[in-house]
C-alpha cells in the first residue's frame, strides 16, 4: 500500500469469518458519537479497492465526518471471495455484517461507479439493507451500454499496457493514465487472487452481457436525498444520463463536470469533496 494521507488509517476487521480491510478517518479529538458517519463504496474495476477511489478525498472528508472506506468482498485487501449464486447479494450482505460489527448505524453513502450503482439499488429496495441516510453517485446508476469502452474494461487479460487502455476510459485528463499511475494500477491488478475474483464476475456465456451488472432499480422508489455527480464526458454511460435519473429520484439533485469521464471526484478533487460536504450537512441529507 501506498502511503495513506495524514489522518486516513488502515485497520482490518473480522466480519462473519471474513478477514475485511478498510480506511477510517475522523477529526482527531471529537466524541465520535457527535460525528455523522459516512460510507465510501468503491468502483469495481480490475484492481479496485477504496485506497484508488477515496485516497483523493477521504482526507478532507475525514475533518469533519466519520469515515469509512471498506474494500469489498472480493476486492483489494479483503478476502477474495465471489458466490457466484448470488454475488450481488453477497456483497449487500456483507457490507451490512460490516457496519454492524463496527456498530456504525446510519450513515450516509457516497459510492463511484459500481459502488454508485449498488448504493443506489439498495436504497431502491422497500427496505434497504443499509441504513442510509443519504446517497452521492459518482458515475452510478442510470443506463450502462455495453459499447467498446465497457469491453476495454471486461476484457482487461492482466497485460500492462491494458491497464492503461483502462484509465483512459475511466479519465479525461492525461495525468491520470500516466506510466506511474499505471503501474500502480497494473501491480494491484496482479496481486495474488484478485485478477481471478474481478474476473469471475465478467464470466457469461456466449451473447450475455459481461460485467457487474447490479439490477437497474425503480428509482422512484428511493426516498433519501441524493447528489448525482457526472462527467460530462462518461464513456461508460448513455449521453444525459443523469437527466432520466434526477427526475426519477424525487430528492436529487445533478451537478455535472466538464472535461472529466467517469470519475469526477477524482479528476476535480477538491471542488468535489467541497460538494459533498456541503450536501452532507445541509438540511436536506
Amino acid at each position: 500500500m501506498t502511503a495513506l494521507p495524514p489522518g486516513v488509517q488502515s485497520r482490518f476487521v473480522q466480519v462473519d469469518g471474513i478477514r475485511t480491510h478498510y480506511l477510517e478517518a475522523m477529526p482527531p479529538n471529537r466524541d465520535e458519537r457527535d460525528l455523522p458517519r459516512v460510507v465510501l463504496v468503491h468502483s469495481g474495476e480490475f484492481g479496485g479497492r477504496a485506497e484508488f477511489s477515496w485516497r483523493h478525498n477521504i482526507a478532507e472528508l475525514g475533518r469533519h465526518f466519520h469515515v469509512y472506506a471498506p474494500d469489498l468482498v472480493g476486492f483489494g485487501r479483503t478476502e477474495l471471495l465471489y458466490d457466484f449464486s448470488d454475488p450481488i447479494g453477497f456483497r449487500v450482505r456483507h457490507m451490512r455484517r460490516f457496519m454492524e460489527v463496527l456498530e456504525i448505524g446510519p450513515a450516509h453513502f457516497v459510492g463511484n461507479s459500481f459502488g454508485g450503482s449498488l448504493t443506489l439499488q439498495v436504497a431502491a429496495a422497500e427496505e434497504p439493507a443499509w441504513p442510509i441516510c443519504s446517497v452521492i453517485a459518482v458515475s452510478g446508476g442510470g443506463q450502462a451500454p455495453d459499447n467498446e469502452a465497457r469491453k476495454v474494461l471486461t476484457g482487461y487479460t492482466g497485460r500492462r499496457e491494458e491497464m492503461r487502455e483502462i484509465l483512459k476510459v475511466l479519465f479525461f485528463g492525461e495525468r491520470w493514465w500516466a506510466d506511474d499511475m499505471v503501474e500502480e494500477r497494473w501491480q494491484a491488478s496482479r496481486e495474488p487472487g484478485v485478477w481471478e475474483a474481478a474476473a469471475a464476475a465478467r464470466l457469461a456465456p456466449e451473447g450475455a452481457v459481461r460485467g457487474f451488472r447490479p439490477e437497474r432499480p425503480d428509482y422512484t422508489k428511493i426516498r433519501c436525498p441524493v447528489l448525482i455527480i457526472a462527467g460530462e464526458n462518461d464513456l461508460l454511460r448513455v449521453p444525459g444520463y443523469w437527466r432520466e435519473l434526477e427526475a426519477a429520484i424525487s430528492r436529487s439533485t445533478a451537478k455535472v463536470f466538464a472535461r472529466s469521464r467517469h470519475c469526477s471526484h477524482i479528476e476535480y478533487a477538491s471542488e468535489f469533496t467541497q460538494l459533498a460536504i456541503e450536501f452532507l450537512r445541509g438540511p436536506g441529507a
